[in-house]
Order: structure tokens, then C-alpha cells, then sequence
């Protein structure tokens, strides 16, 4: 698979090639200004399609710089706002230096640009180079024995090489002790949280540590100016504009990956092709099995103030090879399947976003796993009708209040979706590739986002859900998509919160304070309630309170 990736890759190369961008950092700080303004526009835009959260700097870039030309009444509040956004990302502004000069340089080399430890501007290249350090302490009750923290410390490099192709690579290295259900989360899925592969760490001490290494990189070049880019490499993204995705979430851990993007009129096609790790037991040294998945997603401006999405996937693993049927990039992938002998997961989903023109973005999803129309209409809970509901809404400047965006959004799964066997499910590295709670459950999230002055950013984001879950290892309830379907509880009759209902509360309150550019201060608590019908569930409470200093990344959030 990896070779086959890089022939192809490099088949694009000796085409006529512009330099491409690196991918915003998904939830990073500045993002909910760009969704903001997305929602203030009053239209969609056709060059920033927001269902792709992996944002290329690129075309952020341009749509700001558009959104100034358009709104040439905006405050000077807001229009610096934007300035500080597009020179954070300066090598992509119009002039081709949008990077804001530093007074105070440090050995006349360093930090000649206030965003940027090394940013070199030369004719056809660009180079940035920044270092990550993300320090957090924390304190919870009824877990006040432990010492609780996140400790990263890394580096990241963006390049534009003779305007030909875009190179991106961060690294870190990290330890963390979580909060009590970070921990159990590990300890029941062998895995941490959006990362891969992880070691123990200071054992010898009471709870558990997490030691591990987070690597991302890969290059991009456009192969048709403005209309066909390239990518390959090791990442992760996210598949529509709500704050979970039923389709695709960057929540778990990176994969490698080739990635084509189409541009032409109103419409963008991705096509996605992803090399994944089944689910596995850790232990020694070993060499793990692998998977693949092959995944489709058109994004269209049906009309200025309507985008319709479509969506289909497939999960699916051969001994030793990849099959070359999903390479298709027009195919119905069911239509592959079907010929295969059905032995994959394949998935269709739609989605939609309805700008108002009223200072909100209306949004959801739909994804469809399996079901009969017949089995829908006896309404006899038939186990394989499989879907997924998302809706959600968001309103910039509520009560003509500056930098504010508020966000709400439901989802609800139905039991046994995304599951089929311990190869097809939709997981990697034993996290889920959609939702982080699998299925079999209904869930509402609420999100506030305010600015009240230059460098304070306040976010309240809180979740209710409330799932079925099992009680033992040998049967399944629906929620737990790493357990193979046949091992249902029934055939019919099977509901939503199928098994033993558990609700799950969490609200986390935040205050950033930027010292300067991308170092930022972070003041706050959150609080998270479990509460089960069965003994095989720990119920649990506790209040987190925390601080810490971080530069260059991106808050490490624990709401699952």
C-alpha cells in the first residue's frame, strides 16, 4: 500500500505544480473566529468549504482577505482580528509576506515575525519553524492522590519549496496522567485518546501514565492550479461542520494516507485512502495487522445559501494486500462490495448546511449502514437497521454581541452501526473512526465561544449522552463497536439504548490569555458526572480543576 501510494504520488509530481499548504490545526484557537465569519458572510463561500475541518492556511487565507473586501464596514476591533489570523499564516497573504514584524527579535534571527520563531520569505519559497511545548497541571476530587498532568514538548515545520510543492512535519514528545476517565478509557481499549502507539510511564507510582510520541507529516502539491491537489502522508481528519462527525472524526489516532482534492464550479470532491490498524491486544514487540479504507466525499453550493454533501465509505482488510477495486475514485463503493461477496463494511451518508443570512448556520447528517425500508416500516426494532442523525445549529454575535459564536448540536446512533468484525469495524488502533462513544447512543453537545478582548478567549463547551451498554465480554448490546455483531443479544426488538442505559455529563469551562502570538495561558475546571443501571458500569463524579502554559498547540481536550 505504501508503495503504491508513492508511485502515484509521485506520477503527479512531473505535472506543472504550484506550492500547497499546510491544514489549519483542527479546534485550534483561532478557528471558531473563521467559523464566525463564515456565519456573518451571509453566503457560502465556493473556495472555503467548511465540512473539511483539516482547513488548508491557503485558502483560509483567501477567504479572509475576501471577507475584507466585502465588508469594508467592519470595526477596527474586528478587521485587526482578522489581520492577526492571516498573519499567523503570513506566507499565503496577498503581498506574500503577511507576517507581522516583530519589535523585539531575539539575536536579530529570531523571532523576526511576531508568530514565528524561524519564518524565511525568499523568492518561490517559504519556510516555518516553530517549537511545541504544552505544560498542564491538574487537580480532580475523589482522585486527590494523584498528580495529574500533560507534558509535551516537540517541534513543527511548514515549507513551500520553489512553489512547487508544500511540506509539512510536527513531532512531540509526551507524557500525560489524565483524569480518572481518560484513565479508564486507556485502560479499557489499550489505547490513548488520539494518539497510536504508547508506553507506561513511572508505573512504580499510583495511577496511570502514559508515555508516547506524536508524529504528523506529509507533502502536498497541486497537480491542475487552483483545481486538483495531491497528499500523502500521516494525519487525520474531519468530515463535516459539526464538533463530532458520524462520518469521519479526527479524534483518534493518525493514519497514513492519500488524499486527492477536486476543485471545479460550486463543487469539491475528496477522494481518501487510509492504511489502519484492526484491533489489537498490546504485549510484546510485534508486528501488527493492517487494514484499509477507501472513502468519497462531493461537497456542493447548490445555491448561495444551501450545500448539500455526499458521503460513502468503505472498511476492509485483505491478508497482505490491498484491493486495487476501491481505487476507483468515481465508483459507488457499494456496488465494489457487493461484487467482493459483501465481506466489507461499506457506509452512505448526506449531509447539509443552510447559511440563514441571519447570523446563523444551520447543519447535520445522515449515515446509513444497513437497513430495510420494510423492516423500518413494521417498526419491529429490527438489528440491522443501522443509521445515524446529526443536527446542529450555530449563531455568530447573538444579541449583537462581538465574537460570539454558540453552538448546539445533537447526535443519535443506532445500535450495531459501524460494527461488523474484529477487521471491518470502523475503528483504528482501538479507537473509533466517527463518533468517540461508537453507537447505540443519543447525545447533545453545547459550545460558547467569546472574545472580549484581543487576548482572552472564554469557551464553555458541555455534552449530555446518554448510551446502552454492555455487561460481559461475550455478548452484544450495539454500543461497543468493537465487538462483532453476531454476537447480538436479539434479532428483533432491539432499541435505542439497547442493554443498560448510562448517562454522561460533562461541562469544562476555559480561559486562554495569548501573551503573544500562539503562547497562551489557560485558567479553568471542568466537571463530569456517570451515572449507570448496572454495577458493570462505575458510576462516578468529579471536578477537575486545571492551568497550564502551552505554545504552538492545541488544548488537549478530555470531553468523551
Amino acid at each position: 500500500m505504501k508503495k503504491l501510494f508513492a508511485i502515484v504520488f509521485a506520477m503527479g509530481l512531473y505535472q506543472t505544480v504550484d506550492a500547497q499548504s499546510a491544514y489549519m490545526k483542527h479546534l485550534a484557537d483561532d478557528q471558531f473566529l473563521i467559523e464566525r465569519l463564515d456565519v456573518l458572510n451571509g453566503r457560502l463561500s465556493d473556495s472555503l468549504y467548511t465540512s473539511l475541518q483539516s482547513m488548508s492556511r491557503k485558502e483560509v487565507v483567501q477567504f479572509l482577505e475576501q471577507y475584507l473586501q466585502k465588508h469594508r464596514t467592519i470595526s477596527p476591533r474586528e478587521k485587526e482580528e482578522i489581520m492577526r489570523i492571516i498573519s499567523k499564516n503570513g506566507e499565503w497573504a496577498a503581498n506574500g509576506e503577511g507576517a507581522e514584524d516583530s519589535k523585539y527579535p531575539i539575536l536579530n534571527r529570531l523571532y523576526q515575525k511576531k508568530s514565528d520563531m524561524i519564518n524565511v520569505h525568499v523568492d518561490q519559497a517559504d519556510l516555518v519553524i516553530n517549537p511545541i511545548f504544552n505544560y498542564q497541571q491538574m487537580v480532580e476530587t475523589n482522585n486527590t492522590k494523584q498528580n495529574l498532568f500533560l507534558n509535551s514538548k516537540g517541534i513543527e515545520l511548514r515549507a513551500n519549496l520553489n512553489k512547487r510543492i508544500g511540506v509539512y512535519s510536527t513531532f512531540t514528545d509526551n507524557q500525560e496522567r489524565g483524569p480518572w476517565h481518560h484513565q479508564q478509557r486507556v485502560s479499557e481499549r489499550s489505547a490513548v485518546p488520539g494518539m497510536g502507539y504508547y508506553k507506561d510511564f513511572k508505573v512504580d507510582k499510583p495511577g496511570l501514565a502514559q508515555d508516547y510520541l506524536y508524529a504528523a507529516g506529509y507533502l502536498d502539491a497541486e497537480v491542475i492550479k487552483n483545481k486538483v491537489n495531491v497528499a500523502f502522508g500521516q494525519d487525520r481528519f474531519h468530515l463535516g461542520d459539526g464538533y463530532r462527525s458520524l462520518f469521519l472524526n479526527d479524534m483518534g489516532a493518525n493514519y497514513l494516507f492519500m488524499k486527492i482534492n477536486t476543485k471545479f464550479w460550486k463543487f469539491n470532491y475528496q477522494n481518501l485512502w487510509m492504511e489502519l490498524t484492526p484491533q489489537y491486544s498490546r504485549g510484546g514487540d510485534k508486528l501488527l495487522p493492517r487494514k484499509y479504507a477507501a472513502m468519497h466525499y462531493l461537497s456542493a453550493n447548490v445555491t448561495k445559501w444551501l450545500n448539500v454533501s455526499l458521503f460513502e465509505g468503505v472498511v476492509f482488510g485483505r491478508q497482505d494486500h490491498f484491493d486495487f477495486r476501491y481505487m476507483n475514485p468515481i465508483i459507488l463503493y457499494r456496488s465494489v462490495e457487493q461484487n467482493a461477496g459483501s465481506p466489507d463494511n461499506a457506509m452512505l451518508g448526506m449531509g447539509f448546511k443552510i447559511n440563514t443570512k441571519i447570523k446563523t448556520v444551520l447543519y447535520g447528517q445522515v449515515l446509513l449502514d444497513e437497513f430495510k425500508f420494510s423492516e423500518i416500516m413494521a417498526r419491529n426494532g429490527w438489528w440491522a437497521n443501522k443509521y445515524g442523525i446529526q443536527l446542529g445549529f450555530k449563531v455568530a454575535d447573538l444579541f449583537n454581541i462581538k465574537n460570539l459564536l454558540i453552538q448546539g448540536e445533537a447526535n443519535m446512533v443506532r445500535p450495531f452501526t459501524y460494527s461488523r468484525d474484529s477487521v471491518s469495524n470502523f475503528t483504528h488502533y482501538n479507537q473509533p473512526l466517527a463518533h468517540p462513544y461508537g453507537a447505540n447512543f443519543l447525545e447533545a453537545n453545547f459550545i460558547v465561544n467569546y472574545k472580549p478582548m484581543r487576548n482572552v478567549h472564554l469557551s464553555w463547551r458541555s455534552f449530555i449522552n446518554r448510551q446502552g451498554r454492555d455487561t460481559s465480554a461475550k455478548r452484544a448490546f450495539g454500543g461497543d463497536i468493537f465487538k462483532s455483531y453476531k454476537a447480538r443479544n436479539d434479532d428483533y426488538g432491539i432499541g435505542l439504548f439497547n442493554g443498560y442505559p448510562t448517562e454522561t455529563f460533562y461541562t469544562n469551562l476555559n480561559l486562554s490569555y495569548e501573551l503573544r502570538y500562539n503562547i497562551f495561558f489557560d485558567l479553568g475546571f471542568a466537571y463530569r458526572y456517570q451515572n449507570t443501571s448496572t454495577k458493570y458500569v462505575p458510576a462516578f463524579n468529579s471536578l477537575q480543576v486545571y492551568s497550564g502554559i502551552r505554545v504552538n498547540a492545541v488544548r488537549r481536550q478530555y470531553d468523551y
